[in-house]
């Protein structure tokens, strides 16, 4: 079974949607999107409208790239009054063989919160802490083979208000999508990026959105706590646009494609020519408009480690900076000088989302599937027919020319496979 997910990072900012094929171990990007977004403040649906067709942009644009029409999708949730809670449930293995199956884990897992959420709230995630078999204590965290005749399970789960989901997802059905899993994107972030080393310790992770900054702890692998910053880099934006007089487009296009995230390493010399909102030439200079953008950066950085080091009494090992920001020239350098040594800033190396923006989106899908896979579930987005249908669309696209790049490329990932 061809196994393909896809995910959709609905922000404030843009929309990122990503259909990914699991091959092996390594996810192959089918195709990837980041459109502009609207009708969307903080992560909230504020104009179903303008919500509902920014995101049918995004999906028309993604739908275009495959030939093919996406009907399934895992969506981020904001992480706004979340709450979480550890649990314990226990179930009876019934199978003939009293072997412990991924449905028996399911089963103890929802034994744990049931009856425990109350009718305002929405369940987002529930991660396994530990499973125990019978009355032995051995704290197994994959008990799927074992021999058993109960098996019990203390689970971490997160919720949120159901204001939070609805309306995003009332949008989404009217678009004819259905919403496979949500989860919040800050464990998209935490997923894209983690080792070996950061399963094993504490990890906080910041988000730095357009209007909002996402903070989470991870102990092993699971969200225990997190919080929101009103801060982002959009504030930026507004911070040039007051100082130049121009207006907030034209100073976002300045921070992506003049600025630099430290000033350091800026130029005394470049300088950008402008006309502001009194119809006046002005020369920006990199130094000083990337002072600007230094001094923003490092105040919402530090309100960040503070907020971080409040979400937890024990001591963190890795940090994880993530979002779009992070693409700046000089931007790692400044964290290491605010965060230390700890810090992580790293970018993605999965071919067709080289971009950090896309952490999130990616993650998600990572997670997603890391769930199936602890629980021995086969799962696909996309049913037979479909399969049939893009493999047909993406012949058609390279014209029988399978000497071109992309030729050789569409063999590698569809052609030289085995079933």
């Amino acid at each position: 079974m061809r196994k393909i997910f896809s995910s959709m990072d609905i922000g404030s900012d843009s929309i990122k949607i990503i259909v990914c094929e699991l091959f092996g171990e390594k996810l192959n990007v089918l195709a990837s999107v980041n459109s502009p977004s609207f009708g969307i403040k903080q992560g909230m649906v504020v104009d179903d409208d303008m919500a509902k067709e920014a995101i049918k942009k995004a999906l028309d644009e993604i739908n275009t790239s495959l030939g093919i029409v996406i009907d399934k999708t895992i969506i981020n949730v904001p992480i706004y009054e979340s709450e979480y809670m550890v649990n314990e449930g226990t179930t009876t293995i019934t199978n003939e063989n009293r072997v412990v199956t991924g449905n028996d884990m399911v089963n103890a897992l929802q034994t744990s919160i049931y009856n425990k959420i109350v009718k305002s709230r929405e369940l987002v995630t529930i991660q396994p802490i530990k499973y125990n078999v019978d009355s032995i204590n051995q704290d197994i965290l994959l008990p799927r083979g074992i021999r058993a005749n109960k098996l019990s399970v203390t689970s971490m789960s997160s919720t949120v208000p159901k204001k939070n989901i609805y309306k995003i997802i009332s949008v989404l059905q009217d678009l004819k999508i259905e919403v496979i899993d949500i989860l919040f994107g800050i464990i998209g972030d935490y997923y894209t990026f983690k080792t070996k080393d950061i399963e094993k310790s504490i990890c906080g992770v910041i988000n730095i959105g357009s209007d909002k900054i996402e903070l989470a702890t991870f102990k092993k692998g699971i969200i225990y706590n997190s919080n929101i910053v009103q801060a982002g880099s959009g504030y930026i934006d507004k911070d040039i646009s007051y100082i130049y007089n121009i207006s907030n487009k034209h100073a976002k296009k300045i921070k992506e494609m003049f600025a630099l995230a430290h000033k350091d390493f800026a130029s005394t010399s470049d300088v950008y020519e402008i006309t502001n909102r009194a119809g006046i030439k002005t020369k920006i200079n990199q130094y000083e408009v990337s002072e600007i953008v230094m001094s923003k950066i490092k105040e919402m950085l530090e309100i960040s480690k503070k907020s971080l080091n409040d979400l937890t009494k024990k001591e963190i090992s890795y940090i994880i900076v993530s979002g779009g920001i992070v693409n700046m020239p000089g931007f790692d350098v400044l964290c290491k000088e605010i965060l230390g040594d700890k810090v992580i800033v790293n970018s993605i190396k999965t071919i067709g989302v080289r971009d950090n923006s896309y952490s999130q989106a990616l993650g998600m899908i990572k997670y997603f599937i890391d769930k199936l896979s602890i629980r021995g579930k086969d799962y696909t987005m996309f049913d037979e027919d479909k399969w049939l249908e893009l493999i047909e669309n993406r012949k058609n696209n390279v014209n029988g020319n399978n000497n071109s790049v992309f030729g050789k490329l569409f063999n590698y990932l569809f052609d030289n496979k085995e079933d």
